[in-house]
């Protein structure tokens, strides 16, 4: 008996030192347990959509209804319940969510354009919609067609349907270039921005200016230019996110590199960096989120100029963050793809909302 206390005393012993060190490692290292606890707990997962190939698009209406587009289905989440569409209910694309002046809902991939009626929905003909305001839609180039389609942006105005021809000569071999990557982003200055893969057009007072490879200093680049985000920030400049070599900004006169002037290009770091950005955006705070690809989420604060990086031990499990979206609440939300989920920030971990 009494070695077999003095066994369960030193049994008790060490049990609390192991107690104890596993208490300091948690406090040590508190962002990984963080992922785990807060992704356990306080994600419905219920509310998780199904996985496809990534969460390309997403939109908030004026009821309050938020949509999200991927390469296999539109969901529309009413606040409980997530609904999707598909063929059976009149959509066979899927594309860009739009929500014209009326408060219409509209599907478009840029050479075919769906309308909601409230149930189902309807094709028109993207050339000629008589009965919306306040529509812009960028018609693009299918690689895999053998004719050239003259690539421009429609303007849908006053009940009717204005087309405004990129200033680019006709080049059969080169149609990958000018495939539609953005949806229209509006300016200030009144300017209607859009991406393809190659360049990013303003349009303003019936004509173009275009910043491409020459205006983003990479004629000396060899890696390929992939134009997939653009925003423009309260104070009116423009933010170009490619996925080749990072963020690049435009004033209205100058265009700057930023992930070279802040030294976060591939050559820079080893770690993770801003050469492939894909997403942007700016919060209700005026601090700047950028989404990459393998290289997790930033935030960049212009007043401080500081940087923090998130990335799978803060929760964000998606390999490319595609886009990012502002509620009117003021909720971010930030759209991935493998796994294609939606996350919020808490403001130590991102959590999968949907």
């Amino acid at each position: 008996m009494y070695f077999t206390a003095i066994h369960k005393s030193k049994l008790l012993i060490i049990l609390c030192i192991i107690i104890n060190n596993s208490c300091q490692n948690a406090k040590n290292n508190g962002s990984s347990n963080r992922v785990f606890r807060q992704s356990s707990i306080e994600s419905d997962t219920s509310l998780w959509l199904k996985e496809t190939r990534g969460i390309r698009d997403i939109l908030e209406d004026k009821d309050g209804n938020l949509w999200f587009s991927s390469p296999d289905y539109i969901a529309k989440f009413d606040g409980k319940s997530m609904y999707y569409f598909s063929e059976k209910d009149g959509l066979n694309i899927t594309g860009n969510i739009q929500e014209d002046d009326h408060g219409t809902i509209w599907i478009e991939n840029g050479n075919r354009i769906f309308r909601y009626n409230g149930v189902l929905f309807n094709e028109e003909q993207i050339d000629n919609i008589s009965d919306s305001d306040g529509l812009w839609i960028q018609r693009g180039l299918n690689p895999m067609d053998t004719s050239w389609v003259e690539p421009g942006l429609y303007e849908y105005r006053q009940n009717h349907t204005h087309f405004h021809p990129l200033p680019l000569k006709n080049n059969i071999h080169n149609k990958y270039l000018h495939l539609p990557t953005t949806k229209a982003q509006f300016g200030k200055d009144s300017t209607v921005w859009i991406g393809t893969m190659e360049s990013v057009y303003g349009y303003k007072n019936n004509a173009f200016i275009s910043i491409g490879r020459e205006e983003m200093g990479r004629l000396n680049d060899e890696r390929q230019m992939g134009i997939r985000g653009i925003f423009i920030d309260s104070r009116g400049v423009l933010w170009i996110a490619d996925n080749g070599a990072g963020i690049f900004t435009f004033d209205g006169e100058q265009t700057v590199n930023f992930t070279k002037k802040h030294h976060l290009d591939k050559a820079d770091v080893k770690a993770n960096n801003l050469h492939r950005a894909f997403s942007i955006i700016e919060d209700a705070f005026g601090i700047m989120w950028f989404g990459t690809v393998y290289s997790g989420i930033w935030s960049y604060n212009p007043m401080t100029e500081e940087f923090s990086n998130y990335a799978l031990e803060e929760g964000v499990i998606s390999e490319n963050i595609w886009m990012m979206y502002l509620t009117r609440k003021g909720e971010l939300l930030f759209a991935g793809e493998s796994p294609a989920a939606v996350y919020t920030f808490n403001g130590e971990v991102f959590i999968r909302k949907f």
